[in-house]
C-alpha cells in the first residue's frame, strides 16, 4: 500500500516535471531544467562513484583488509596460547572460518561469470554490500575478542 503510494507519487512529480519542461511557463520551464540538470549532475556522481569502487575493489582493496585480520589472528592466537584459554582458540578459529569465507567472496568477486553459479544473482553492487558488512561485522567481532583478552 505504502510502496504503491510512494510509486505514485514519484510518478506525479516526474510527470509534473515532464510536462513544466515543455508546456510550462519560462518560469515553470527554468526550475524543471534545473531540477533535471541536478538529476543529471547526481546521475553522473553516482556513476563515477560505483567506477571508482570498483576499480578500488579489483585492485585489492578488500584483499587487503582480508589479509590484515589473517595477522591479526596469528597474533591473538599466540596470545591465547601462551594464556591457555580453550575458549580464545574456539572464538578465533570461528573467526578464522569467517575471514575465509570473505575471502572466497572476494575471490568470486574478481571472477564474476563464477560468482552466480551456486546463489541467486546478485548485482555487484549487492555484492559489494554484502562483502562490506561481513567485513564490518568480523571486525567487530575481532575487536570484541580482543577486549575481552586484553581484559583477562
Amino acid at each position: 500500500m505504502i510502496r504503491r503510494l510512494i510509486g505514485l507519487v514519484v510518478v506525479v512529480v516526474i510527470a509534473l516535471i515532464g510536462y513544466n519542461y515543455y508546456f510550462g511557463t519560462a518560469e515553470e520551464k527554468e526550475n524543471a531544467k534545473e531540477i533535471v540538470g541536478e538529476f543529471k549532475k547526481i546521475g553522473k556522481a553516482s556513476w563515477d562513484l560505483l567506477k571508482s569502487e570498483k576499480e578500488k575493489m579489483e585492485a585489492g582493496k578488500y584483499d587487503e583488509a582480508a589479509d590484515k585480520f589473517k595477522d591479526i589472528f596469528e597474533k591473538l592466537k599466540g596470545i591465547a596460547t601462551d594464556e591457555n584459554n580453550r575458549e580464545y582458540l574456539d572464538r578465533l578459529a570461528d573467526l578464522e572460518r569467517k575471514r575465509q569465507d570473505l575471502e572466497q567472496k572476494l575471490e568470486r568477486m574478481d571472477r564474476p561469470s563464477d560468482y552466480n553459479t551456486n546463489l541467486a544473482p546478485q548485482s555487484p553492487d549487492d555484492q559489494k554490500a554484502e562483502v562490506e558488512k561481513d567485513l564490518s561485522d568480523l571486525y567487530l567481532e575481532t575487536e570484541r575478542l580482543m577486549e575481552e583478552m586484553e581484559k583477562n
